[in-house]
């Protein structure tokens, strides 16, 4: 009689575990817009979720972090801006010195997508009179740098979080 160590039976029931698991059926991905939206036919440019955060965000063990919300808002693509090219008011954009290349409305469950030539572009969304908002940078002061290659679309994540506490 062969006696087997410890992990020698943990092994062999995690194997036998694993030849016992069935794939039932393959689920196809969902599409991160719908199909009959004018959007889906985006074959260049960015596309993308803009999300809401607020409140208290830092971690705890009684409380979970609330998930971003998506939410609607226009979006706006300008030309790569650099910070130096804007102006800053109480953390909104009130002027931005560059080309304003489209604009485009995200639907209620935060979805945009917006045709694009290739280049580099800084992305920001409109807060009614409180101006412009974005809260990332690259390493030379370019706000919210997205690149868009050829026959190439981008993916975000545009986190809205001026209300939230981290």
């Amino acid at each position: 009689m062969t006696t087997l160590s410890f992990a020698q039976k943990a092994k062999k029931k995690v194997h036998k575990k694993v030849k016992k698991v069935k794939i039932v059926a393959k689920a196809k991905p969902q599409p991160a817009v719908e199909e009959n939206t004018a959007s889906s036919s985006t074959t260049q440019g960015i596309c993308g979720t803009i999300v809401w955060k607020s409140g208290n965000m830092m971690p705890s063990p009684d409380r979970p972090i609330p998930p971003p919300k998506p939410i609607e808002r226009e979006l706006l693509v300008y030309e790569l801006t650099n910070i130096a090219q804007a102006t800053l008011q109480d953390g909104f954009y009130t002027a931005i010195a560059s080309t304003l290349i489209k604009t485009v409305k995200s639907d209620v469950q935060g979805r945009f997508c917006v045709d694009l030539p290739e280049g580099s572009y800084s992305l920001l969304v409109r807060e009614g009179e409180k101006g412009l908002f974005a809260n990332s940078f690259d390493d030379k002061g370019n706000i919210l740098p997205v690149t868009v290659g050829k026959d190439k679309v981008s993916i975000i994540v545009f986190t809205v979080d001026y209300q939230a506490v981290y």
